[in-house]
């Protein structure tokens, strides 16, 4: 099998690479100096595409890319190949357009509730699809002396605060929109499992909230996070601001809280003060994020609430380094994972307060949950084991060497 891929900086690019070289698998990559997300550099990210497609001389099996990228499927349709894309970002799709339901399309979706709801709008040749994690790399990295001490806690959290995206668009709404914003932030910060805030934000609220500044500094973050483009932008991005906002306080909240009882390591790329947390510069993917996870008795996935249903790839990465996992409630979890039995899951600050305190006091029940969390992911979620259901539903399962 031979692959076309598109080649960006997503965090687990040198993992699913090698899985690829491992099961046989050839490929190209393809970058490109345009960025596909900007409007005024898509002509020339598409000419770059053709250039080399054109150039390569080679027969591809398909066009592959993490997420969806509306150019590459339209390339792959006019030239009749299969394009095969699986989302690590939610939402990854957008609203529904051609480029969706093309024929030659293969789209994976590892947010279930994103799934159904494009399932709904008839999209074919959609699948449902968990992230992985390559277990085999993570288990055999063994922090020394001196990065124990370094990362060493009771709980820790890797990932961003989002204040800097707070602090830069919320002063811009009047004193009206700064209160209902306000509420609308308390009343989905208690619920895991619904976005209520996908379900307020309509046309009128944009126009009542969102005067000119506003609007302008929500379409500048919006462009700078998302890889799709949206029909409705305008209520997209105040949807993706409000969730961010949740997601801020929910940890600010839940890690200044947890810090009262225990030793909590944040590693950001913020730069704040929390009370009585201990708070490092951002750590490497690859080469340390696993040796934070090795060191902290507990380590916390807060997932951001774009996520509506889905396995957040930072639950796999500390279960696939034998490390225990503490995660708000997701639903995709409960197909796969027991609670206080293959990870620990939290639906308030409280319950989560509750159940550090207990197992930081019971290492030997925490070490068992440890233990079973590993085994699953290892068996249900490595990079080969996802691959294969990717190559079997898109019919290339028989053009594996290996």
């Amino acid at each position: 099998m031979k692959l076309f891929i598109y080649d960006w900086n997503f965090i687990t690019k040198h993992d699913l690479y090698r899985a690829m070289i491992e099961q046989g698998i050839e490929f190209d990559l393809f970058s490109s100096n345009a960025n596909v997300r900007i409007n005024t550099q898509k002509d020339q990210f598409q000419e770059n595409l053709e250039k080399a497609l054109n150039g390569s001389g080679s027969k591809y099996d398909a066009i592959f890319s993490v997420n969806f990228i509306p150019e590459l499927a339209q390339e792959a349709h006019k030239r009749d190949m299969l394009y095969i894309s699986w989302t690590y970002d939610s939402p990854a799709l957008g609203a529904p357009n051609a480029s969706h339901f093309l024929d030659t399309n293969r789209i994976f979706l590892f947010d279930s509730a994103e799934y159904e709801e494009y399932k709904g709008y008839n999209v074919p040749n959609l699948y449902y699809l968990p992230l992985a994690v390559n277990s085999k790399r993570l288990i055999h990295m063994k922090p020394t002396p001196m990065e124990q001490m370094k990362y060493r806690s009771d709980v820790s959290f890797v990932g961003q605060l989002y204040q800097s995206d707070m602090d830069k668009i919320f002063p811009l709404f009047d004193e009206y929109g700064a209160g209902y914003i306000a509420a609308i932030i308390n009343t989905q910060l208690n619920v895991y499992g619904v976005n209520l805030i996908q379900e307020l934000v309509n046309e009128n609220l944009v126009k009542r909230l969102c005067n000119q500044k506003v609007t302008e500094a929500l379409l500048e973050n919006l462009n700078n996070n998302f890889l799709h483009d949206v029909e409705d932008i305008k209520s997209w991005s105040l949807n993706a601001f409000l969730l961010k906002a949740v997601t801020n306080k929910e940890r600010v909240l839940l890690l200044t809280l947890l810090a009262k009882y225990c030793r909590v390591k944040l590693f950001t790329i913020n730069k704040l003060n929390l009370s009585n947390v201990s708070i490092y510069g951002p750590v490497d993917y690859v080469k340390d994020m696993p040796l934070v996870f090795k060191c902290s008795k507990i380590n916390l996935n807060i997932t951001l609430r774009n996520i509506r249903h889905g396995i957040p790839q930072r639950i796999l990465d500390i279960m696939g380094c034998h490390a225990l996992a503490m995660t708000n409630y997701q639903e995709d979890l409960n197909e796969y994972f027991k609670d206080g039995q293959d990870l620990l899951i939290y639906s308030s600050v409280e319950e989560a307060l509750e159940k550090c305190k207990y197992y930081l006091k019971h290492e030997k029940e925490a070490e068992k949950i440890r233990q079973n969390g590993y085994k699953i992911v290892k068996d249900q979620f490595s990079y080969t084991h996802q691959l294969n259901r990717i190559w079997e539903l898109s019919g290339l399962k028989n053009r594996l060497s290996r």
